[in-house]
């Protein structure tokens, strides 16, 4: 849900940044409850790249195991949207030397927005199962990129709004969603601005605080991680993100609570099923689906945006829907297709006939390792300089 209403004293803070328009978006959230967005986000809303991530399940197949996981990525990335920013916000008022821009919490904001525009039919789905079938190579990432420009080319920016987002911003954008692999080529030198969204370093980031609360929440699953309190906690300590030792059982909660989504929901036998079957049903049909500009499939849809804006999970109905008497190539195929289709519907499943235990590779055990040993090390320095601070206002009596 969507009003507008005047700007009170409730968010004052908020208030004295955003002077661009004296009414204010509101979306009201299930899971974050009233979230209010800069007027640019509204506008990248608004564009049918953004509405397209309504059709696009967020859970893939795991719908058919749980009727509640039914949310889209439309709703997802306006969530990770907002606590982009709220952690931006909550860093730039932690430390005093201005760390942090507002133009870069603009630019944070708006990738949270975008980082989601890349996924096609039912997730990971398509990224993952379908393409390793059609032997492409795409990442949702490099997808979602394509899309922000496609969507900078169709908005129209006021004055303001482009002094608010900065002359670089489009690139500080993109790297916010796909971070350059080697820190040199990164736009920005500020390093834990790119642990907020996408982070490589621990897999602590926004994106997946709001997709375990929006998950478990849909499903009803119960989880106990708390995200505002991290946000709340949360330092930047020799140039990454860091928190205190205290936040230890409530970050361990995080990764229990994916865990438990990965056991009891993503990796679901059912899920797991139905989701290699409308693999299956999109690679038999590959060649016989029919996009705008031409695109005559649904592989190298991804090579035009234009044909990929139309790519959603209506594509299971569209096949569903094609005339076997029209074919003249591929019928077996797409009879095959339209077939697993049925068959997803009927519930009649692929069975699982076995199970084998992966077992712990030593290079995998340690790069774990290297990684909690990290972790550690950070909370530590936290620890380090809260102490020293602490000190320093006993001795003197203020913070110098």
């Amino acid at each position: 849900m969507m009003e507008n209403s005047a700007d009170d004293g409730c968010n004052s803070s908020q208030s004295k940044k955003r002077k661009i328009d004296e009414k204010i978006t509101i979306i009201n959230d299930p899971i974050w409850g009233p979230i209010e967005l800069h007027p640019l986000c509204i506008k990248i809303i608004d564009t049918p790249q953004f509405q397209r991530l309504r059709h696009i399940k967020q859970l893939g197949g795991c719908s058919f195991v749980y009727p509640g996981a039914c949310h889209s990525r439309f709703e997802h990335s306006i969530g990770t949207s907002h606590l982009a920013r709220m952690m931006g916000e909550e860093l730039q008022k932690k430390h005093s030397d201005k760390i942090i821009t507002n133009e870069e919490i603009l630019c944070l904001e708006v990738a949270g927005l975008c980082h989601d525009l890349g996924h096609g039919p039912f997730s990971h789905v398509f990224d993952q199962q379908f393409q390793a079938k059609c032997n492409h190579s795409w990442t949702h990432e490099d997808l979602s990129i394509e899309m922000v420009d496609e969507i900078f080319k169709s908005i129209k920016l006021s004055k303001e709004e482009e002094n608010d987002l900065g002359k670089d911003g489009e690139k500080y954008i993109k790297a916010f969603i796909k971070p350059p692999k080697d820190p040199k080529d990164r736009p920005i030198q500020k390093p834990f601005l790119y642990e907020i969204i996408a982070n490589e370093e621990n897999k602590i980031d926004v994106d997946k605080w709001d997709y375990f609360s929006r998950d478990c929440h849909m499903m009803g699953l119960h989880h106990n991680f708390q995200c505002k309190r991290s946000i709340k906690l949360a330092r930047i300590v020799e140039d990454h993100i860091s928190f205190p030792k205290s936040e230890y059982f409530n970050l361990f909660d995080m990764f229990y609570t994916r865990f438990t989504l990965h056991r009891r929901a993503y990796k679901h036998p059912v899920v797991k099923a139905v989701e290699m079957m409308i693999a299956d049903a999109f690679f038999k049909a590959d060649n016989n689906l029919t996009f705008p500009s031409g695109c005559q499939s649904l592989s190298k849809s991804t090579e035009n945006m234009d044909a990929y804006q139309w790519v959603t999970d209506d594509v299971l109905q569209q096949i569903r829907r094609i005339e076997l008497d029209l074919i003249e190539e591929n019928y077996g195929n797409v009879k095959d297709s339209q077939h697993i289709i049925d068959r997803i519907y009927r519930r009649d499943l692929y069975k699982l006939i076995g199970e084998k235990r992966v077992k712990w590779v030593k290079e995998s055990v340690k790069n774990i390792a290297e990684k909690l040993t990290t972790l550690v090390n950070s909370l530590a320095r936290s620890k380090t300089e809260t102490a020293t601070l602490k000190n320093t206002i006993d001795k003197k009596g203020k913070i110098k």
